[in-house]
């Protein structure tokens, strides 16, 4: 009875206590817990602490029965004190001492309740609460809905960018949405975030305790009739067979990667496919990409307010440098 999910669930819901008002309140996206009473919340785009305390114990229960949610019960806590999931609508982070050095760690992560119209990204809204994006302005360059939208038409190869918290996965969600429900989606994630409601679709999530990887889904995803693979984050070496299926007929691919800029998020392409140890000098691997990626989608963040920063059309690869204009 005790590791029935019914019943896990039920001592969750006990074990979170005071956080999970937190998680209900419609303009907080995440929690955080720093150490033991110390907890913070990103609300509308800001950091700041909550007035609540949450002890070790009981940051140490919410872990725990999370682990046993994702069958990460034997040895967790000894060999390995490190937890990345997904459940319910949260994508969760957790670290245990002695590797957390304040005591037990812990991230919440809300994601988006709803798909937002594209439109909502590219014309910039003034909240942050779930019912509107985590896009706050207005782009800086013109016109950016219709190129999207002249991209997707196009089945270009778009990779959004960004750093952490700038809305990649909601504006991935948003030019999902815009793909024709004739054409048949493959969606890879890691951890399951992505909100793809496409009628032919299949989604794949990565299992790492057993063994299954980024990388092998990819591969699997080209034995599936894909029309578009879409990857929720480009992290490593599967980033050189997502190249290849997009070289070999599988157009329009989507995804998103953490870089700064356009130009980083291209080098840190070539970066992620030579962990693939695949032989291929830089100069290579640079020059498929340029010839493979049709536009990158930048995010920023200041001081709290989201954007699309800029987008970039990429045409090849020479002398050195990426060649396209915004």
């Amino acid at each position: 009875m005790w590791n029935e999910p019914s019943y896990l669930e039920s001592l969750l819901d006990d074990a979170l206590g005071d956080l999970s008002r937190l998680l209900e309140e419609a303009d907080i996206r995440e929690v955080m817990v720093n150490a033991p009473d110390d907890v913070w919340v990103e609300r509308a785009g800001q950091l700041e602490p909550a007035p609540l305390r949450f002890s070790a114990a009981a940051t140490r229960t919410v872990i725990h029965v999370l682990a046993a949610l994702s069958a990460r019960t034997e040895g967790f806590e000894h060999t390995r004190p490190l937890l990345d999931m997904g459940f319910r609508d949260w994508r969760i982070s957790a670290v245990l001492p002695p590797v957390a050095v304040q005591g037990p760690a812990l991230c919440l992560r809300k994601h988006g309740g709803r798909i937002f119209p594209l439109q909502q990204f590219t014309e910039g809204v003034s909240t942050g609460s779930e019912t509107t994006p985590p896009v706050f302005e207005i782009p800086r360059q013109p016109d950016v809905h219709g190129q999207l939208l002249h991209w997707i038409r196009e089945r270009k190869n778009l990779l959004v960018s960004g750093g952490t918290g700038t809305g990649k996965t909601a504006l991935l969600n948003a030019l999902i949405a815009q793909i024709p429900e004739t054409q048949r989606l493959v969606v890879i994630e890691d951890t399951r975030e992505l909100r793809v409601e496409h009628p032919n679709r299949v989604i794949f999530e990565a299992h790492p305790a057993a063994g299954v990887t980024l990388r092998d889904l990819v591969r699997q995803a080209l034995r599936f009739r894909p029309d578009r693979i879409i990857i929720g984050e480009v992290r490593g070496a599967e980033a050189f067979d997502l190249l290849q299926a997009m070289n070999t007929g599988h157009e329009g691919c989507l995804g998103t990667l953490h870089a700064n800029s356009a130009e980083e998020a291209l080098h840190r392409l070539v970066q992620l496919v030579l962990q693939a140890g695949m032989g291929w000098t830089e100069e290579a691997i640079a020059r498929q990409v340029g010839r493979t990626i049709g536009g990158i989608i930048q995010l920023g963040r200041v001081e709290g307010r989201r954007r699309i920063d800029h987008i970039q059309r990429v045409e090849g690869y020479e002398h050195g440098r990426y060649q396209g204009y915004p």
